[in-house]
């Protein structure tokens, strides 16, 4: 990481410092980092050493600068809004007197559709891919039916521990999520049982084998297979959710957040009310959650035509 001014460097250390304080999630750090690191490049290149002589024009300039680097649009977001919670840092604290960041007007979100959503055929393929008769198979069956029944993200995947898991009444506890917010959401029968199933058959004995590793964390939930049976690291969840995926020639490109997409998506298609699917999903704004209930102009003909009075010819 490119070094700047003591100053510099100190004001960026108390800011992401007041986002761990406030329990923000590690993404919302990288984030936050990466848009003040810019920030301060843009800064170094534009003959700018204090904050304090940031204005409003300057603001704008990097505004330009940012769109003339053709990055998409959730990415000028990030960066802006990242920016704007800096100089709203620098303001509470003191650090300057005005907020340059007043006005700055951030680029509105395409409602895109998810360019990936499995079908119940490929659902079904890819959760029996795990061979359930080897423990990693296990393990992975249980994070497969996890990510498939509660929508949850990538990384609040990663830090579930055991104390998260209710496997006798079906709750998970997602502590941290996106926005710092908590929330606890049901597993569903399939992953309940596949849960239970890996932390009594497999977790259980991984643990009894790694007794002698003083560093390990005794309350990750989902452990390597490869001793002294470390927690799995997001990457590695990632990388396996795609290895069974390409397994079973699967030529869609299926992630974690796929997952995320398919779940809302089945159970919006299936009746579930639009606000109890952005309570599991820890969605913000209901708005976010509604990008799932669009359908297709096949799926709107034939809904048209099995409803409305003037399609049936008779």
């Amino acid at each position: 990481m490119k070094a700047f001014t003591p100053e510099l460097e100190a004001r960026r250390t108390e800011f992401l410092e007041s986002l761990r304080i406030r329990n923000q999630a590690p993404a919302t750090l990288k984030s936050r980092n990466g848009a003040v690191t810019l920030f301060f490049l843009w800064m170094a290149g534009a003959g700018i050493e204090d904050v304090r002589e940031v204005t409003r024009e300057h603001v704008r300039m990097y505004q330009v600068w940012l769109v003339g680097r053709s990055l998409s649009t959730h990415t000028l977001h990030v960066h802006l809004i990242g920016l704007r919670r800096f100089f709203e840092h620098l303001e509470a604290t003191d650090a300057v007197l005005l907020n340059p960041c007043l006005g700055l007007v951030l680029p509105k979100f395409e409602d895109r559709l998810p360019r990936t959503i499995l079908t119940a055929g490929e659902v079904k393929r890819l959760l029996n891919a795990p061979d359930t008769q080897k423990e990693v198979g296990l393990r992975d069956k249980a994070i497969l039916e996890l990510f498939y029944s509660t929508g949850i993200r990538l990384e609040e995947m990663a830090r579930l521990t055991i104390h998260d898991m209710d496997v006798k009444n079906g709750f998970v506890r997602v502590t941290r999520g996106k926005f710092a917010k908590d929330r606890v959401v049901p597993m569903g029968g399939k992953a309940t049982q596949y849960v239970r199933e890996y932390l009594e058959k497999v977790r259980r004995v991984w643990v009894r084998a790694s007794d002698d590793d003083a560093g390990r964390d005794e309350r990750a939930l989902w452990l390597a297979s490869i001793k002294p049976h470390h927690p799995l690291k997001s990457q590695m969840i990632q990388v396996m959710v795609k290895q069974y995926a390409l397994a079973i020639g699967m030529e869609k490109s299926v992630s974690p957040h796929v997952w995320r997409h398919t779940c809302a998506t089945h159970l919006l298609s299936n009746g579930a009310n639009l606000m109890q699917v952005k309570q599991l999903l820890g969605h913000r704004s209901l708005r976010t959650t509604q990008i799932y209930t669009r359908v297709s102009p096949g799926e709107m003909k034939a809904a048209h035509k099995r409803a409305h009075p003037r399609s049936r010819i008779k």
